[in-house]
């Protein structure tokens, strides 16, 4: 790259605070203010931070400025009377926080965590901007930045409706997955003029959401900073989205799909700002990224599928397209319900040659597709108790020399289906990692997904 390219390319988005390495402790703010209960007011310093051990959490630091013995309320080392919830006032830009103190130190540190926040934007505030750290983010195929002279390093930008998302990639992932937890992007959101406090709030969400369902992971978001026009800091709202432990990703989206933040961030943002559609994806999404970290081992991640996609089914066939009467997709069998749902956006449910433990399975039970056989494994699993006839059913899976291998392959191939599913119904039109491929390099397993020209996945 040469010296005069390099001068035109953009600066990296600046951060809120001082990040640097992620570990210890991050400080949000500290200033002046005031511990209350009641009518009684202790007054101090207090620091709010960013803290990673043992998981992200924000922390509430409170040193008293009088000597224990001059304080009615915090005046003992060891009172436990003076723990418990405060309103901390802090001022602007921070506010005033509902705050739990458990522990103390020389009978005045206090430490403790956020309870609640104030409103995200008062009534007199004009905000232009926002600020966001990200933990644990995916690695995003971005433009390169100054300094950078890396696509992982770069800048991914999305735009709805007068808003603008800028998305700095700070660091590559892949050089740091040894760190449970490290501050991966930056990001701002230049603001429609006008906006309310509810469409901040579900702009911090579709983020979250997106960011988090293009990793198959939870991803870590810090913030709002708050800025005006004239780029002074208004508002902090101290809030952190739940954060999962770094890590190698496994999901639909792979880090060489060039915009698919800027793709997938409009259709999860327009869904989750239908309240009805709203509901059902968070609840989906939230099973996804779990089935996706095997929670509850592999047999309660299949259990937590079939849930999500029947959830789907429901929401697509019957109230949102009303093709089918509530009784009638109640007498459905689960198999036939999922099916109905997959049709309507050409998502394939055939039992791909390579997976030959599920095709022995099949075969043994008579099961024609990847749908019959989840339902059949999850019936088994959920009605499976040894005191019951159902019992049955459990050895029927546990006593098989292959069982283990079978329930994997059936949920990685079944999470590849819920993932389509998911952006189908957000009407999401870029390119998706293929699970049913059986092509050796991961890039050529990228393809269209089937309902944006009606291609199907092969």
């Amino acid at each position: 790259m040469t010296e005069s390219s390099e001068k035109q390319l953009p600066e990296r988005l600046s951060s809120p605070c001082a990040i640097g390495e992620a570990s210890g402790k991050v400080e949000i703010w500290s200033g002046d203010a005031k511990l209350k209960r009641g009518s009684k007011i202790v007054l101090g310093e207090a620091k709010l931070c960013l803290r990673f051990i043992p998981k992200p959490f924000i922390n509430i630091e409170f040193t008293i400025r009088t000597a224990p013995e001059e304080n009615d309320l915090l005046s003992r080392l060891n009172d436990y009377e003076s723990l418990g919830e405060y309103e901390l006032e802090c001022g602007n830009p921070l506010g005033t926080l509902s705050v739990n103190i458990f522990s103390l130190k020389n009978g005045r540190l206090y430490s403790g965590a956020v309870n609640s926040y104030s409103p995200l934007i008062k009534s007199d505030l004009s905000l232009s901007s926002l600020k966001y750290l990200v933990i644990n983010g995916p690695n995003l195929f971005g433009k390169v930045l100054k300094g950078s002279g890396t696509v992982f390093e770069g800048r991914t930008e999305a735009e709805i409706a007068g808003t603008k998302i800028i998305v700095d990639q700070i660091i590559n992932k892949d050089r740091v997955v040894e760190k449970s937890y490290v501050f991966s992007h930056l990001i701002e959101v230049q603001l429609e003029e006008g906006s309310t406090n509810t469409n901040i709030e579900k702009l911090g969400q579709s983020i979250h959401r997106t960011l988090s369902f293009m990793s198959g992971r939870w991803v870590g978001l810090v913030g709002p900073w708050g800025y005006s026009k004239s780029s002074e800091l208004r508002y902090i709202q101290p809030k952190l989205e739940l954060t999962g432990l770094n890590g190698s990703e496994l999901s639909w989206y792979y880090e060489m799909m060039n915009g698919a933040f800027s793709n997938l961030f409009p259709c999860v943002h327009n869904a989750l700002s239908e309240p009805q559609l709203s509901d059902v994806l968070n609840s989906v999404i939230s099973w996804y990224i779990e089935s996706e970290q095997v929670a509850g081992m592999i047999e309660g991640s299949i259990i937590l599928q079939q849930s999500a996609l029947e959830t789907l089914s429901w929401y697509e066939v019957v109230e949102r397209r009303q093709l089918c009467s509530v009784q009638g997709f109640k007498k459905l069998p689960t198999s036939d319900k999922i099916r109905l749902l997959l049709s309507l956006y050409s998502i394939p449910s055939a039992i791909p040659s390579k997976c030959e433990d599920i095709m022995a399975y099949a075969k043994e039970y008579n099961l024609v597709d990847l749908l019959e056989v989840l339902a059949d494994v999850r019936n088994a699993l959920v009605h499976g108790a040894p005191n019951r006839v159902g019992g049955l059913l459990t050895r029927k899976l546990f006593k098989r020399d292959n069982g283990f291998q079978e329930r994997c392959e059936l949920w990685y191939q079944v999470s590849g289906i819920l993932a389509q599913s998911i952006l189908a119904v957000f009407n999401y039109q870029g390119d998706i990692r293929c699970r049913v491929s059986d092509n050796v390099f991961i890039h050529s397993t990228v393809k269209n997904v089937p309902w944006k020209k009606g291609d199907i996945l092969s």
